[in-house]
């Protein structure tokens, strides 16, 4: 063979073993619990795309079955169906999987959910807050919080207070927080100055990490208190990664069609599948490790920043949580 074709051959060989050590890298851990959960109830929130539809799918899998919690109803239905023909489930598995309307940027319509869902379910294995926002424009819910703040943050953690009855009834249950490697990038003062002025528009990259960083803090406090009341739900975060979802819509560089086009081979490359994001979601689900308040990254533990995981921090926080939704929350949900 001559020497040129011997170079051409050796680049093509060794450009092709890069980019699939880059591929493996950027996909992250794999779940490899074989844990099934036949019968056993799920809410996921932002189930009709994204990393809520492909962990609905790996559930489904496993025999779950799924309350599809979201915010377009006519999306959520297509997406059952997506699931039923994805999953390979038997055509009758509808009756599996029930969609639900659910809005976090409605307080009220969060407790109109959560008071169906205890009527119609006397248990819930598990509950996944995996609907989020990301560079939301500047916009107040109809509850007089940012938008970001209170889809990410507020609206999960009122859901999750209302539902806690329905959890505890079960043998074990599970509550996991799609949180964010954002978390670290903002500091003490970030995390003040949106919490008392929460009608005030701010960056939206530090109002994403804030609402991220909330959520941990969350995590870590009611763990703490399921703990002292001798319940049996566990309570994680998790980081899904870097994923191809529609989360990214309002994203400058990826709002426009033409710019994310030209971007779309390097994000085949460094950026996850929802498939591949699923996966610490579905681990944080499965894994046989009961451990509370912690935060799992590609399937592993993982240690988060020392702002969220300072005790004195997230107590604080959720006493200031609990000021802020007052209104809608009573001592018995708390």
């Amino acid at each position: 063979m001559p020497k040129g074709w011997k170079f051409i051959v050796g680049s093509i060989f060794i450009g092709s073993a890069t980019v699939y050590g880059l591929t493996k890298y950027f996909a992250g851990g794999v779940c490899k619990c074989n844990t099934r959960l036949d019968g056993q109830w799920v809410i996921i929130t932002g189930a009709n795309s994204g990393i809520g539809k492909a962990l609905a799918i790996e559930l489904v899998k496993r025999g779950a079955c799924l309350i599809l919690a979201c915010r377009d109803l006519k999306k959520g239905l297509q997406a059952r169906v997506d699931i039923i023909n994805e999953a390979k489930a038997p055509l009758d598995y509808h009756l599996n999987i029930h969609v639900k309307h659910l809005d976090l940027c409605s307080l009220v319509n969060i407790e109109i959910f959560a008071i169906g869902i205890k009527k119609e379910f006397p248990e819930i294995f598990a509950l996944v807050n995996c609907a989020g926002v990301f560079y939301h424009p500047p916009e107040l819910t109809e509850d007089g919080f940012e938008v970001t703040f209170q889809t990410n943050y507020l609206g999960p953690f009122i859901l999750t207070h209302y539902l806690l009855p329905v959890l505890e009834k079960q043998e074990h249950a599970r509550i996991v927080n799609v949180a964010s490697e954002a978390h670290r990038r903002v500091n003490v003062y970030d995390l003040k100055a949106i919490t008392t002025s929460p009608t005030e528009f701010r960056s939206p990259i530090v109002s994403y990490g804030v609402s991220k960083l909330a959520l941990l803090l969350f995590t870590r406090e009611l763990a703490k208190l399921l703990l002292n009341k001798g319940t049996n739900v566990i309570v994680n975060a998790v980081n899904p990664g870097n994923v191809e979802t529609a989360i990214f819509r309002h994203f400058p560089p990826l709002a426009n069609p033409w710019m994310f086009a030209l971007q779309k081979p390097i994000r085949l490359l460094v950026v996850k599948t929802p498939e591949q994001g699923c996966q610490t979601l579905l681990h944080a689900l499965l894994t046989s490790n009961r451990s509370t308040g912690q935060y799992y990254s590609d399937c592993k533990l993982c240690l988060a920043s020392p702002l969220a995981t300072s005790d004195k921090i997230s107590k604080d926080y959720y006493k200031v949580t609990l000021n802020l939704l007052k209104w809608h929350l009573n001592e018995s949900e708390c």
